[in-house]
């Protein structure tokens, strides 16, 4: 096992800030570079986790940095070229979620880190949660049986809309690609990205037969224009769906920025032949079986959190372990997502 560390390079630091202050917790990996295209927010940031090298072009961190390995959280539609950049300037990639724009995009991200034999990580934070850790090994270990249907929702009440304009230590700054649907924003890449994750990575990531789904925009325009009439917003702020497995299974789905709704829900469901699970947000892992002939709901004792993706990739880099996501998932998950928005385009149209 390597000693050294990696050296790391972050672009995009909206999202980005928590990649570097992960990566400088880990002994192994140092923050050599950050690229962000705001020059005041850039210079706080280097100034503040006392970063060497500051750019404000990503070509030019690739061109003139030491970095061997880059996050990548940029908005999603900049994922695929920023992402394809990093590849052929043969830097290994840990991107944001969701992967890509469309699954067409991830496709062609994986097949550029195949061709130049670099690896490609997707940051699926919620994986490494301890509940999810724990009903991983205990699906896999076959204490539920067979999982035939599974349920995956974030559903979220009034003022929990996304921002056009977030403040930050050097003031605001617009993130309103959240509500616009060219630039990869809308519910159902959003949260539904993590959420839908959890459930494929739990069964397993059966073949999928077919996706249906519907995707609705009732409240964010209104929200939207209120910072004014240079924001707009046409992406979803609630899609539902559901998913049919080759192997029979079926994944049930819902996703909301805002809705009539009296407080916050964020749940993983699984059913299966020897038993079920109930992963809630703010509550403990539940376990449903049979002992001594009776149902009985279990409680698990979790260990602490341990782990997160940015040391999975630089441990995955350093010593040769598989990363947890592999961007195969990501294309799977993608075409989820695209089949949920492809089926809403649809029942619109007709």
């Amino acid at each position: 096992m390597t000693t050294r560390k990696l050296k790391t390079g972050v672009v995009g630091l909206s999202m980005g800030l928590n990649h570097v202050k992960h990566y400088q917790q880990l002994p192994n990996a140092e923050v050599t570079a950050i690229c962000d295209i705001d020059e005041v927010w850039l210079k706080h940031v280097q100034q503040t986790y006392n970063v060497a090298q500051a750019y404000t072009s990503l070509e030019e961190m690739l061109a003139k940095s030491d970095v061997e390995a880059v996050s990548v959280c940029l908005p999603v539609y900049l994922h695929l070229p920023a992402t394809l950049a990093c590849l052929a300037a043969g830097k290994h990639v840990l991107v944001e979620k969701p992967m890509a724009h469309t699954a067409a995009e991830a496709m062609q991200m994986t097949e550029a880190a195949k061709a130049a034999g670099r690896l490609l990580m997707v940051s699926y934070n919620q994986r490494f949660e301890p509940a999810m850790q724990y009903l991983k090994r205990y699906t896999e270990a076959g204490q539920l049986g067979e999982i035939y249907f599974a349920r995956a929702v974030w559903r979220r009440p009034f003022g929990m809309l996304p921002e056009p304009l977030i403040e930050r230590a050097t003031g605001l700054y617009s993130r309103n690609w959240f509500n616009e649907k060219d630039k990869g924003g809308g519910v159902g890449r959003d949260l539904g990205a993590h959420m839908i994750d959890l459930a494929l990575w739990i069964m397993s990531f059966p073949p999928i037969a077919d996706v249906s789904g519907r995707s609705y925009g009732h409240f964010l325009p209104g929200w939207v224009a209120q910072f004014g009439p240079q924001y707009k917003a046409d992406a979803d702020d609630h899609t539902v769906g559901f998913v049919r497995f080759e192997n029979g299974a079926s994944l049930q789905i819902e996703m909301s920025f805002g809705q009539h709704t009296d407080h916050e829900v964020v749940l993983n469901e699984f059913y299966g032949t020897k038993g079920g699970a109930l992963r809630e947000a703010g509550q403990t892992l539940k376990l449903f079986g049979e002992a001594g002939g009776n149902h009985a709901t279990t409680t698990p004792r979790l260990p602490p959190a341990t782990g997160t993706t940015q040391a999975n990739f630089v441990n995955s880099l350093l010593n040769g372990t598989p990363p947890l996501v592999t961007p195969e998932q990501g294309i799977a998950l993608m075409r989820v997502i695209d089949g949920l928005y492809a089926s809403s385009a649809a029942l619109k149209a007709a």
